[in-house]
């Protein structure tokens, strides 16, 4: 099978690593051996050693992140929550019920956990505490009370943290029917040996009340036995948190798609998900083929969109099934996109149901709405556009059940983002749609539709692309939300300030506008072939001791994986730079790159991660005599027109629409007699955008 294949790899990887190199192999065999404990069965003792493996991958894992780390907190919560069951299903030693609390009461005191993981880790923390004072009534607490001896003060403590815990995952309402009527049994349990382990008021005669109360519930509670390991009291897998928060779309009436990988043979069915797991990159690309190959958040957008035609017979309990072994595969690594696909799907199968209500007939909407919660605070930092398809889905729930307030809690999360730009004057942030823009209005926090037909704020930065061709607006792009608040809180540096020109590193450039470029910033740095006067060869070395250029030109070639032809001869790659810190402390500065087109995405990436607000990028390889006009026109709107970076780049584009305007000086030597090219082409002026702010 795949999976014994890929747990031998595994376990071989971890047999020649070391500190932290181990933590991915880790999560990955405890994800494994955690699913197949899961499919024999909680209780189970041939299932015993799966579990008792995947909690030590788990255990060794959250020791390798420091306090405060998301990760650490989300590997609590999972090696808690299998620690709960050793103990609670296979009467494990109380050292597993001690250190599953410990790690349980980690997780729930996180912050930035997505809603589900407390919730599951609160069920575990009372089943756990209450596992505790039945023991304890089992060996001498029944007696002492009865004998009038007061509670110890821990005991009393345990009590009440078990109605806490159980009264806090029923009131969020996200575990689904069966496991929320499980949990309702237990908070009265846990609320009647908390009034047992109460003290008596001063003076009072003991109260046989209380002792009988709790006999009643749990005998009530023993009735409910069936000759498992519990009755009711389901124990679910950490790994499938989907199924927890929502209960599991694939218990449902449903054409589970699986997409077999071409080694697997066919396996016995069972009535849980195939027991092993596709690759969820595998599930996605299936996905999209369901969907006709489409975009897929715009195929998705085009099913919500009201008055669209009823989808194909099948299709959406499809995606349905792939979309929930996409989230079941990928475990805790799926992504916002993930969660926002499984939520449509869900909406989709539910919109049609007779009750509009949260009733049991409403379960798939529930079960959208938990996905989208579990989604909100993934999607400030998701670069694939899902983020106008979760307003879409949040204002439809909200329509259904307004209570639920989903917009709202869209907007809050979105709130430090909105925050951040409005401060340096970025009027919105927007996502493309297929019929125009999703808005984020930073002054209001507000998402707004904006079709192609109506005007844009004059300052905008987009997630993605394409940008608007627009030149009444200042656009720039970001690669998410959270990329564009984390560059407004760097303060840009003037390009006059300390500046660098790479010139044509190996010589195999041609005629260069270097002498140009320095009487516009006389107190550059230059590298490279540029006769007398360089300051360096353009070595990997040289362009790494600075990057904390307050503007750094490179005019060098960039090869197909985005890494810079430099001296040497040797190559710059995006990593390097990305592991390189530029300027210390808030400041960064422009980097402004030559043009090769899209292959220097990664490249435009890695020097905004290494500390540079804004990066000059190209989207499409245009004439070299036309580029270097655009540079040069580029640069004298930077230092003698004293624009930001991106008007600067607006200000080339309205320049090329009108050239017989620009000045004759301007004018590169290599454009003398150029016939051929038509410097009003739109082609030309849009290929120039700056990415970041």
């Amino acid at each position: 099978m795949v999976n014994d294949d890929k747990e031998r790899r595994l376990r071989d990887q971890l047999a020649r690593l070391t500190g932290p190199a181990r933590v991915r192999p880790l999560m990955e065999l405890s994800q494994i051996l955690a699913d197949r404990y899961w499919r024999i069965g909680p209780g189970q003792a041939s299932g015993q050693p799966a579990l008792d493996d995947a909690i030590a991958c788990l255990v060794e894992a959250h020791g390798m992140f420091g306090p405060g780390d998301p990760l650490r907190a989300q590997i609590a919560a999972q090696s808690g929550w299998l620690l709960s069951a050793r103990h609670v299903a296979h009467g494990g030693p109380n050292e597993d019920r001690e250190q599953a609390i410990e790690l349980l009461e980690e997780a729930v005191a996180a912050v930035g956990l997505p809603p589900v993981f407390p919730v599951i880790a609160r069920f575990a923390l009372g089943q756990l505490y209450v596992a505790g004072l039945s023991r304890g009534l089992a060996t001498g607490n029944l007696a002492g009370r009865l004998s009038g001896a007061p509670a110890d003060p821990a005991t009393l403590a345990e009590a009440e943290r078990a109605v806490e815990c159980f009264r806090e995952v029923v009131n969020a309402d996200q575990l689904g029917v069966e496991v929320a009527e499980a949990t309702k049994v237990m908070l009265e349990l846990a609320e009647a040996m908390r009034d047992f382990y109460r003290a008596p008021k001063r003076g009072a005669p003991f109260d046989l009340g209380p002792m009988m109360r709790l006999m009643t519930t749990m005998q009530e509670m023993q009735q409910r036995m069936e000759g498992g390991v519990t009755a009711g009291l389901p124990i679910p897998s950490l790994f499938d948190l989907s199924t927890q928060a929502t209960g599991d779309p694939l218990d449902r009436p449903v054409a589970v798609v699986t997409v077999p990988d071409g080694a697997e043979q066919a396996s016995v069915p069972t009535p849980r998900p195939a027991a092993t797991p596709p690759d969820p990159a595998t599930l996605r690309r299936a996905l999209r083929e369901r969907l006709g190959g489409d975009e897929l958040n715009a195929a998705l957008a085009a099913l919500l969109r009201p008055g669209a035609p009823a989808p194909r017979v099948g299709l959406v309990d499809d995606l349905v099934g792939l979309a929930s072994s996409v989230v079941h595969a990928a475990g805790v690594a799926a992504t916002a996109q993930d969660q926002i696909t499984l939520a449509v799907a869900l909406y989709l199968r539910g919109r049609d149901d007779a009750d509009d209500g949260w009733g049991d007939t409403d379960d798939d909407v529930r079960s959208a709405a938990a996905h989208l919660l579990a989604a909100t605070d993934a999607l400030p930092t998701d670069p694939f556009g899902v983020v106008p398809l979760a307003v879409d889905l949040a204002g439809l729930l909200d329509e259904r059940h307004p209570a639920g307030r989903l917009g709202e809690t869209l907007r809050a999360s979105f709130a430090p983002v909105a925050a951040a730009l409005h401060g340096v004057r970025v009027a919105a942030l927007g996502w493309p749609r297929a019929d125009g823009l999703m808005l984020l209005h930073t002054e209001t926090g507000r998402f707004d539709r904006v079709p192609p037909e109506r005007a844009l704020p004059d300052r905008l930065a987009v997630v993605g692309g394409p940008l608007p061709d627009d030149d009444q607006v200042v656009v720039s792009a970001v690669t998410s939300a959270r990329q564009a608040a984390e560059l407004a809180r760097r303060v840009p540096m003037r390009v006059t300030e300390a500046p660098v020109l790479v010139s044509d590193p190996r010589g195999d450039r041609g005629p260069a506008e270097v002498e140009r470029l320095r009487r516009l910033y006389p107190r550059s740095i230059v590298l490279g072939r540029v006769g007398s006067g360089a300051d360096g060869a353009g070595t990997p070395d040289d362009v790494l001791a600075h990057l904390d250029a307050s503007m750094l030109h490179l005019d060098c070639d960039v090869d197909a994986d985005g890494a810079l032809a430099l001296a040497g001869p040797a190559a710059l790659t995006p990593a390097a730079i990305t592991g390189r810190a530029g300027r210390a402390g808030a400041e960064g500065g422009l980097a402004v790159l030559p043009s090769v087109g899209a292959q220097s995405a990664p490249l435009a990436d890695a020097l905004l991660t290494a500390g540079f607000t804004a990066v000059v990028d190209w989207v499409r390889p245009i004439p070299r005599p036309v580029a270097t006009l655009m540079l040069t026109l580029l640069h004298t709107e930077l230092v003698r027109g004293g624009l930001r970076p991106a008007a600067a780049v607006r200000a080339v584009g309205r320049r090329l629409r009108a050239p017989g305007r620009i000045a004759p000086t301007l004018l590169p030597a290599t454009l003398a007699g150029r016939t051929d090219l038509d410097l009003t082409d739109p082609a030309y002026r849009t290929a120039m955008v700056l990415r970041g702010l």
